[in-house]
């Protein structure tokens, strides 16, 4: 299947196209996957006229996201960082800014709208209320059933609030099987579950070549003839790079044509290095922070697993950038897309989360010169498999079904 197989009839041009149906997708702030999402699926649900609806600006990452008009992006949070979204102190000023949208959405003539989370004031107000409002109201987010780790009074908020919204709302939006299993457990009726997961630029990344690709080798110092593993993100603890430093440095010997290189940045840099035994130095690649997703592509191609040991992970835009590269993919079985993407011995291994000899097994398996480029060689098909049951286009399309064939009123 190709990423325009999702293209309805009504794309290809007709005599007079009908007016689409406005809808919006409410999120905290744009950031390039978000944005490569809902540019996928403004191009191939043709029928409707999106809004991406913003409700803070800042972010961790000061990411290159380019021109953002073709997904009519709007802001009502100038300013305003996403790690204030939850404090308890910004809980009113979050139900008020919901009521500013509420108002956009009324006059704007919004039929439908996809809520990113419930885990503000803000939100929950919209959840409550856009129904009321006779807006098809859908919630989406990336709650894991692997990572549903909370007890106490947040377990017990979980299920006061969660199957209220269940009853209220027109259906859930999960990224994921392990989301699907996960609202499930909490009332949620899985005949109006639809897949909406959050996906990187396919296109761009299938699209960078040898060039880039030389170029970033001369950049970083990748030796040609040398084989790779790679870590993408953030170097925070949750993100347990320790344990893949750990894990290397006790197969290295055994591996000596293969280096490691860590792309991303942050407070825990400093304290990795360090860890790195001082023989080893020379094989590992500090590639630091990247704001363009060709430039991180471009490493990729320099590489020939990924490695994603994480404690916590929602879901995981890098496994699916790693596939769409042509990458073997290592992961910890917390992961959210690694249940559907990663088939374990076949494009890569899973290994549990928090064991640093399980994942130095799975590491040992994925870098055997008899294994890895059969591992590389499925990622392809895995990828196409994946993406035909768990596009976002297709899943939306679906769950917006009944308003579709009415149109506009």
């Amino acid at each position: 299947m190709t990423l325009c197989d999702t293209q309805h009839p009504s794309a290809t041009g007709a005599a007079s196209a009908p007016e689409r149906v406005p809808v919006a997708i409410v999120a905290n702030a744009g950031a390039p996957y978000r944005l490569a999402t809902h540019r996928y699926i403004a191009r191939h649900i043709p029928e409707i006229k999106l809004y991406s609806v913003f409700t803070h600006e800042g972010m961790d990452q000061p990411w290159d996201l380019g021109d953002t008009s073709d997904v009519s992006p709007i802001d009502f949070g100038k300013g305003e960082s996403v790690h204030d979204q939850m404090s308890p102190r910004r809980q009113l000023h979050e139900w008020r800014k919901a009521g500013r949208i509420l108002g956009w959405m009324r006059s704007t003539g919004i039929r439908a709208v996809v809520i990113s989370g419930y885990n503000d004031q803000g939100r929950l107000r919209l959840l409550h209320r856009c129904p009321e409002a006779g807006i098809a109201t859908f919630l989406t987010a990336d709650s894991n059933a692997r990572g549903d780790l909370v007890t106490g009074w947040k377990r017990a908020l979980k299920r006061l609030i969660l199957p209220d919204l269940a009853r209220r709302i027109s259906g859930v939006l999960p990224m994921g099987t392990n989301g699907v299993e996960y609202f499930a457990r909490y009332g949620f009726d899985r005949g109006r579950m639809h897949f909406l997961p959050l996906v990187p630029d396919i296109e761009q990344i299938r699209g960078v070549g040898a060039e880039p690709a030389a170029e970033a080798a001369r950049r970083f110092g990748l030796t040609p003839g040398r084989r790779r593993l790679v870590y993408s993100g953030r170097l925070v603890g949750i993100k347990r790079v320790d344990l893949l430093i750990e894990a290397f440095s006790r197969l290295a010997k055994d591996r000596p044509d293969w280096d490691l290189v860590i792309v991303g940045d942050g407070p825990l840099r400093g304290g990795l290095e360090a860890q790195v035994p001082s023989e080893l130095r020379g094989r590992v690649v500090w590639a630091g922070f990247q704001p363009r997703q060709q430039d991180v592509t471009a490493i990729y191609r320099n590489c020939d697993a990924l490695v994603l040991p994480s404690d916590y992970e929602p879901w995981a835009l890098v496994v699916i950038e790693a596939v769409a590269a042509g990458l073997a993919v290592v992961s910890s079985n917390i992961v959210g897309v690694a249940a559907d993407l990663l088939g374990d011995g076949v494009n890569g291994r899973l290994f549990r989360s928090g064991d640093a000899r399980s994942l130095e097994a799975a590491l040992r398996d994925v870098t055997d010169a008899a294994r890895i480029d059969a591992l590389k060689a499925a990622a392809p098909a895995a990828f196409d498999r994946w993406f035909d049951e768990f596009n976002p286009a297709k899943g939306l399309r679906r769950a917006l079904a009944p308003l579709l064939a009415t149109g506009v009123s």
